[in-house]
């Protein structure tokens, strides 16, 4: 291929389509983004719900979340990543948002008075006893009836999928209490995973 800065090789037709391009680069990189999720959480039972996200594109904005059991909107940042798999040209996506927020949550008194109620008193102070015994708990105690500080982050992946125009979405998200601990003073920390993620009309 001829050097791009070799104008009089390159030519005028090669160079307006480079420039062609570089414009439908930088617009795909604006263009919003919407994910459609199946069900707002794999592992907490009950939390069956659909959960939507939306992100207005470019190199930072406010990512949304709502769903029945998630609602809030985070500063996030976007970032492209190009490669080559097999031969082609393949971009993956990146957005990823952390920071104080507030958010729909279990009741914090509930939730504990459940977590410790499920466990036995030899795994009061085990992390991997008190984090089975929360999934479990969530689905079982009412909602807080209005957003709850937390700190919150969220991480979204769009990757090359089997069919070129439709990537594979993964969406992790971890909301923890910003004004809540359990009795040892750790954080309460949600970690939800959601599935069946898509972008929206695919």
């Amino acid at each position: 291929m001829k050097p791009v800065h070799d104008f009089k090789r390159f030519g005028h037709t090669g160079l307006c389509a480079l420039m062609a391009l570089a414009c439908a680069s930088r617009i795909a990189d604006a263009a919003s983004i919407t994910i459609d999720c199946a069900r707002e959480d794999k592992l907490v039972v009950g939390w069956t719900a659909p959960l939507a996200l939306s992100y207005p594109g470019g190199a930072s904005g406010d990512l949304a979340l709502t769903s029945e059991h998630i609602t809030f909107t985070l500063p996030a940042a976007q970032t492209l990543t190009t490669g080559v798999v097999d031969g082609t040209d393949v971009t993956a996506t990146s957005i990823y948002g952390s920071g104080e927020t507030s958010s729909v949550m279990p009741d914090p008194a509930a939730l504990m008075a459940c977590v410790e109620n499920s466990l036995q008193p030899e795994l009061k102070d085990d992390a991997d006893a008190q984090a089975l015994a929360l999934l479990g708990c969530a689905p079982k105690v009412a909602m807080s009836t209005s957003p709850i500080a937390v700190h919150a982050s969220v991480s979204v992946g769009l990757f090359p999928g089997n069919e070129p125009t439709v990537p594979d979405v993964n969406v992790e998200i971890r909301r923890s209490y910003r004004n809540a601990k359990t009795p040892a003073g750790d954080a309460i920390t949600i970690e939800t995973y959601p599935s069946n993620c898509k972008l929206a009309g695919q």
